[in-house]
């Protein structure tokens, strides 16, 4: 008996359907994060996301942060046109295009940084000003750069500004430009940061927009050649933080008793410091001796100075005095020093005794390369009388290159600092200090205070707290001789990461 076949439907199954895993878009994401990864892009990419579809035509218009530079509207990787060849009104035809599209809702910052710029062009910067004052913007860069000669700066529009769009300016950078204030100036009702670099401005008129400033808590000086005299001491004034850099007619800053934070760099000059000072970073240039300054010059009456920034050359030996200074309440001490031949590392170890409630000491030093690598053959080390430090824990030395004194001081340290946790050496300078650099040749002193470092360092480290930074004699013919900007590594980086996510999303 035949078996019965099976019908050709029954042996047709239905075939299961394969669901399709979805691929996400970047045009699925919610429109804020949208607009955050664009936020991320420089001007001239964000602009261009609006050829992608109609999706993405008006998501930039929504940027909040709007910068425009040499390199984020005009650059092009690769280029070797030289930025002195870019015409300037190039770039001002592609600043007024971007803003002609951007919707000018919620923008917090603008920034118009290039070179050259002058009154010539005020037309179009004032255009770009009554954009921000339209835009409500909180935070305002107009930095040309430099003046140039033969040419009148750009004068500030302060009478583009009132009292009500004036208010809404929380920070606001000015660079080679002219500022007039008006007399009767009450505008910037609620700016707490002012930065003035290379611009016009009298001691007068500088008082007069100080004096208007009412909530100003940072203000930022350089290169402005008008300045004589600086005065933060209005009643009304709550100036926190103080940056004054290379004014070469600067002669007295009257400081007010509310300040926190001071940044000088220049020539020495007296300083009626407040006691209510914490925070003080000072670079001169025409001092032998940063010790000497701290001896003899810092007053002692700073009793609530906690960190200590010194930038100097170190020409000479230092003076000590009979009885030691006491900075109590310095809890981190800076050093960046350039020494010369005669100067003596080792009277560094009397600034132990000065902070005797130091807990962070970094010493970043440019040695002479006159001297050579500790030996036997140049005499017994030298000792300081000893005298215990019971809250130093980190040493951080760079531009360790095994000298005599340099050797005589880390040992004094390591063997006083009875908290101490971490002594790093590095032997080579991670800072330039006064513009000096680094040159291939130099690898060799590298090398020498490895060796020193890695003999008697750790020969005299009991506690396991020393680590030196590993420079091999491979490395002496591959040093390189430019200093890095950390800063400019962060940038990088975080715009190297965000690429990189916009690069993934898109092929996922």
């Amino acid at each position: 008996m035949s078996k019965r076949k099976g019908s050709s439907k029954e042996k047709q199954r239905p075939l299961a359907k394969k669901s399709k895993r979805s691929r996400l878009q970047l045009t699925d994401l919610p429109m804020d994060i949208l607009h955050s990864i664009v936020s991320r892009l420089p001007i001239r990419q964000a602009a261009r996301t609006s050829i992608l579809s109609n999706h993405w035509k008006h998501v930039w218009c929504s940027r909040r942060n709007l910068k425009f530079s040499f390199r984020s509207l005009v650059y092009k990787e690769g280029s070797r046109i030289p930025r002195s060849r870019i015409c300037k009104y190039d770039f001002i035809q592609r600043v007024d295009a971007v803003l002609g599209q951007h919707s000018g809702a919620g923008v917090e910052k603008l920034e118009v940084n290039f070179f050259t710029l002058h009154n010539e062009h005020a037309e179009h910067i004032d255009r770009w000003v009554k954009f921000a004052i339209a835009s409500k913007t909180k935070h305002l860069i107009l930095d040309f750069e430099a003046q140039c000669r033969g040419k009148e700066p750009y004068t500030f529009p302060f009478q583009l500004f009132d009292a009500a769009t004036g208010s809404h300016l929380q920070s606001m950078k000015l660079g080679a430009i002219s500022l007039k204030p008006p007399a009767s100036i009450k505008l910037f009702l609620n700016l707490k940061k002012l930065e003035l670099v290379d611009v016009n401005i009298t001691d007068d008129e500088l008082k007069l927009m100080l004096c208007c400033c009412n909530v100003l808590e940072f203000i930022g000086i350089s290169r402005c050649k008008l300045l004589t005299r600086l005065h933060t001491s209005h009643p009304r004034n709550g100036i926190k933080h103080l940056q004054v850099s290379q004014c070469p007619l600067l002669q007295e800053i009257e400081l007010h008793s509310g300040l926190i934070t001071l940044e000088y760099e220049g020539p020495l000059m007296p300083l009626a410091l407040p006691s209510t000072l914490r925070n003080m970073s000072i670079e001169f240039s025409d001092i032998s001796s940063a010790l000497a300054y701290v001896l003899t010059e810092l007053p002692s009456t700073l009793r609530h100075l906690e960190t200590l920034t010194l930038r100097s050359e170190e020409l000479q030996r230092a003076t000590l005095p009979n009885r030691p200074l006491n900075f109590l309440y310095i809890r981190h001490l800076r050093l960046e020093l350039n020494f010369g031949f005669e100067a003596d590392i080792l009277d560094l170890a009397y600034l132990l005794q000065a902070a005797p409630n130091m807990e962070k000491l970094e010493i970043h030093m440019l040695m002479c390369t006159m001297l050579q690598r500790y030996r036997k053959c140049h005499g017994k080390l030298r000792s300081t009388p000893s005298h215990p430090h019971s809250h130093l824990k980190l040493v951080d030395i760079t531009g360790f290159y095994g000298q005599k004194a340099q050797l005589e001081l880390a040992l004094h340290i390591l063997r006083n600092s009875v908290m101490l946790k971490a002594m790093k050496i590095d032997p080579k300078p991670t800072i330039a200090c006064i513009g000096s650099s680094i040159f291939v040749k130099d690898g060799r002193y590298f090398l020498d205070g490895y060796k020193v470092a890695k003999k008697h360092l750790r020969k005299a480290d009991h506690h396991n707290v020393v680590s030196v930074k590993k420079f091999r004699r491979r490395d002496v013919g591959n040093v390189d001789p430019h200093l890095i900007n950390p800063y400019r590594i962060s940038t990088l980086a975080e715009d190297e990461s965000w690429m990189s996510f916009l690069c993934a999303l898109q092929v996922l």
